[in-house]
């Protein structure tokens, strides 16, 4: 009786929880749907559950110490189906999956149902009598040797599961930092690759990457601005050397020399001024990023010769 009683009240509660789900599916709350649908699921097992419990006496002869350690196993066994559930669905929606690498966010949900599983059974062992305490104290001690010897290496490989799961770049992007500045090649659990301008390779440990300054050019967007810096002389007119730019960017999109050079207009910002003189800085776009190398040395050059033909004093040129 007892038993048909908890699993009437299980259903009942399921399909409230149920419609709860529908409701919000059709609002477009996604999210929040699929976690209610982890708990319909957990709310039609624990009632099973429960009336597994109360059934189990019946036929099974056990005394009430055992009874007790039997509900409390299969209710953490059932938590931990459902908190493997909930994280599967939390984890997928902080992931950004269109740059987030698959791998990394397997690894990442392979990592949580080990924790989840390791703990339930530690729970169940304790529950059942078996002293872990030897036990979990021989785990921490070995964990604490490793990481100590590890630590290098235990950094670098969660940098890399950080920049894998968090896609702030990809293979493919360009990405410049502190004096560097390369193509990504690979990403792997220790260190990123890049491939500088001069073909060499360059292997950064991955936990400097998370730990620093980047700039980022995606690979797939379109178009992609860089950057040209001067320094012009305090006697300089600011006005003409815009003119002079100008007018040497539309030549240069006229004639169709540079590859990618992109109709759009030239972005002008001051900076700081000194005795020296005072930086400008100036923004030109092309369609992508592979376009920009050859673009900046040629619009880099033509500038330069526009600025001396208008007789723009520089103090020094920056790229």
């Amino acid at each position: 009786m007892l038993a048909a009683i908890a699993l009437g009240v299980g259903i009942v509660g399921w399909q409230i929880v149920a419609l709860v789900r529908r409701v919000l599916h059709s609002r477009g709350k996604v999210l929040a749907a699929r976690i209610v649908k982890v708990v319909e699921s957990a709310v039609l097992w624990y009632s099973v559950g429960g009336a597994i419990i109360v059934v189990l006496p019946s036929v099974v002869q056990l005394s009430q110490l055992w009874q007790e350690r039997v509900a409390i196993v299969l209710a953490t066994f059932i938590t931990a189906v459902v908190g493997t559930r909930l994280a599967r669905e939390l984890l997928s929606a902080s992931i950004k999956g269109e740059r987030a690498s698959p791998l990394a966010a397997s690894l990442m949900r392979s990592i949580t149902y080990v924790a989840i599983y390791t703990i339930t059974f530690a729970i169940i062992l304790a529950t059942v009598g078996v002293n872990i305490s030897a036990m979990v104290a021989a785990i921490g001690a070995g964990g604490l040797v490793i990481g100590l010897a590890l630590q290098e290496t235990l950094t670098n490989f969660f940098a890399g599961l950080y920049i894998l799961l968090t896609g702030k770049f990809k293979v493919g992007d360009y990405v410049r930092f502190d004096s560097f500045e390369g193509t990504v090649e690979d990403i792997t659990w220790r260190t990123t690759m890049f491939r500088l301008v001069s073909r060499a390779v360059l292997v950064v440990p991955n936990q400097r990457l998370t730990s620093t300054v980047l700039t980022v050019f995606s690979a797939t967007e379109s178009p992609v601005a860089f950057r040209l810096e001067f320094l012009l002389h305090p006697s300089a007119d600011y006005a003409q050397a815009e003119a002079a730019l100008v007018s040497a960017h539309r030549a240069l999109v006229e004639a169709g020399s540079v590859d990618g050079l992109r109709d759009q207009e030239l972005i002008f910002r001051y900076g700081e001024s000194s005795s020296l003189g005072t930086q400008l800085s100036v923004w030109v776009t092309v369609e992508n990023i592979d376009q920009l190398f050859g673009a900046r040395a040629v619009v880099m050059r033509t500038f330069l010769e526009a600025l001396r033909n208008a007789n723009i004093p520089l103090v020094l040129l920056r790229q």
